[in-house]
């Protein structure tokens, strides 16, 4: 007995003598001495940062450095920071602030730095971007040895299990090694330049740099995740309740951190609410602005309610998430899902029916530019951002209407191409659902119209919708044509570098012969000085070349008085089995 106490004294000898050897909260503890330094901002108690992280770690367990030494500058010396990216070159600072990060209220630029400005803390409109410490300082990518120092340290399987997952290795976006990958395409993210320089200029008509080359990677390697991204939840300091700080922690990731939390539209922002068009949140991450939301967001049902991860199937490893959700709508709506299988639509997804008003991008064309304060060939002229009413249908390859949002996307200044006209898959069928996606693309042609930046590669991107579920569309959206085909009407506006703003629209065609991009026109175009036209608008000179050959026509109506009849009664469709119940 008297051993044992003898050993508990021992340990707990230890423990006080640890805490008290802690240089961290000797001075971030007390206020008093933070502010006679300066940084009264940064005062922070050990007890609030266990009550935020709910982890018993000590400040160096997460964020490095030495804290058993007295001296600020080696405490601080190998210390993790946050990473504030410039618009200029991407660069990294990483040195001490003056101010803590703010929080606003919008909910995709949530969080931002601040300089001070006549005494007073303002915005710093200098800044491109913030990244967590477990981030590359020279290339914005993941820092393995960090993440194994810190949050690997105390969550071993967890950490090797993410090490390994598609997100950690950038798995899916890796493998467009370049716009002529001839098993994946080009893409509208465009390629992962990292480790393909070589290969994408030699199929290069103008002169590209490394420098160059390597920007384009950091601003990819914004969108690539970290632990920090997805349990990583900072807050604004709460007056009564010492739970939510700045080192808010959360266990099972809320929906927000897939939309990157606060730090710009980033992650899956991008992707869905931009690319496809629609997304779960919308509002504020939509392009335009304002875009209605998918309406479980209102329902408060979140991704990982839908997406199986860890916190659903343990087997299925940490940081792995199953794109495909189509099985959790039986869990909700059981009755919809079981009728839904036997009626006359079995062969529709959800999607293709309850997605509406698609928005985001409405064409984009890659070509020279200046990226980060440095020349590109590879600039992405994006922001041609409006709307279609509903969606295109077409079959995917196990033959089920699926929505897509069909854009022209051109890359300008290439040599040769491998493809030839016509639909194609990002992924086989055959791949595990883990390592696919349901995308579609169709490439159009190497095109020699314009005045320079000629031999442009162009296809037409088509990426399956998935979100933005609500109120079912019309019969009549997809059965008003006696042919089954599908017209869209697009209209946008272009907000980019490289001219005044200008708005503009096209047509959607969808038919037995082919697939379309018509009537493409805007206001006058204002240039800015060192762009031209067919760089970031091709289509002026190309007009309606975007088009590719096959049957994307819908089921032909053939008893139109029977179409009637249950096109003016729900029930009565749902009764006959039309539609599910």
């Amino acid at each position: 007995m008297v051993r044992l106490v003898l050993i508990c004294i021992l340990f707990a000898g230890t423990a006080v003598t640890a805490n008290a050897s802690d240089s961290c909260t000797e001075c971030h503890g007390s206020r008093q001495k933070m502010e006679s330094m300066g940084y009264g901002p940064f005062t922070v108690t050990r007890q609030e940062t266990e009550a935020q992280t709910h982890m018993p770690a000590g400040c160096s367990e997460c964020h490095l450095g030495n804290s058993a030494a007295k001296d600020k500058d080696k405490a601080h010396k190998g210390m993790a920071r946050l990473l504030v990216v410039a618009k200029k070159g991407f660069t990294v600072t990483t040195s001490a602030r003056r101010y803590p990060l703010a929080y606003g209220t919008n909910p995709m630029n949530r969080l931002y730095t601040v300089v001070g400005k006549d005494g007073k803390p303002v915005k710093d409109a200098s800044v491109a971007a913030i990244s967590w410490h477990d981030k590359k300082v020279d290339t914005l990518s993941q820092d393995f040895e960090v993440m194994g120092k810190t949050c690997g340290t105390c969550h071993a399987k967890e950490f090797d299990e993410f090490s390994r997952s598609t997100m950690a290795t950038n798995g899916k976006q890796s493998q467009y090694r370049g716009w002529v990958t001839k098993d994946r395409g080009p893409h509208n993210c465009g390629p992962w330049f990292e480790g393909n320089f070589e290969t994408m200029r030699a199929n290069t008509m103008i002169p590209m740099s490394p420098e160059s080359h390597r920007i384009n990677q950091k601003a990819c390697n914004t969108c690539h995740v970290g632990c920090l991204d997805c349990h990583f939840n900072p807050q604004k300091r709460h007056p009564t309740d010492p739970a939510i700080g700045p080192h808010t922690f959360v266990k099972t990731p809320p929906s927000e951190s897939c939309y990157g939390n606060g730090r710009a539209s980033i992650c899956h922002a991008g992707p869905e609410d931009r690319r496809r068009g629609a997304g779960y949140f919308g509002g504020s991450f939509s392009f335009p602005e304002g875009n209605e939301p998918d309406v479980h967001l209102k329902a408060k049902v979140g991704c990982l309610d839908c997406h199986e991860s860890t916190s659903s199937n343990p087997a299925i490893g940490h940081g792995m998430i199953r794109r495909q959700a189509q099985n959790s709508c039986q869990r909700c709506h059981p009755e919809a899902a079981k009728s839904h299988a036997t009626s006359l639509h079995r062969n529709l997804s959800c999607e293709a029916c309850h997605i509406q008003k698609v928005a985001g991008y409405q064409g984009t064309y890659w070509g020279p530019g200046r990226l980060a304060g440095a020349a590109t060939p590879y600039f992405k002229f994006k922001a041609y951002y409006g709307y279609m009413s509903e969606p295109i249908l077409i079959k995917d390859q196990r033959g089920r209407w699926i929505p897509v949002k069909p854009f022209p996307m051109a890359v300008m200044n290439q040599k040769t191409s491998p493809f030839k006209p016509g639909l194609y898959w990002r992924y086989p069928l055959d791949l595990p659902d883990l390592k696919r996606t349901d995308d579609a693309w169709g490439y159009v042609g190497l095109s020699s119209g314009l005045p320079e930046n000629n031999k442009a590669l162009l296809w037409i991107q088509m990426d399956k919708m998935s979100h933005k579920l609500g109120k079912s569309r019309t019969c009549d959206s997809c059965h008003t044509a006696a042919d089954g085909a599908q017209v869209r009407k697009v209209t946008w506006e272009y907000s980019d570098p490289g001219a005044l703003p200008f708005s503009g629209s096209h047509e959607v065609h969808a038919n037995r012969i082919g697939l379309f991009i018509k009537g493409m026109q805007s206001e006058k175009i204002e240039l800015e000085q060192g762009y031209t036209l067919s760089a970031l608008a091709p289509w002026v000179y190309l007009k309606d070349a975007w088009q590719i050959p096959g049957d994307f026509s819908l089921p032909v109506i053939r008893d139109r008085q029977r179409y009637d009849t249950f096109n003016s009664s729900l029930d009565v469709s749902r009764k006959s089995g039309v539609v599910h119940r």
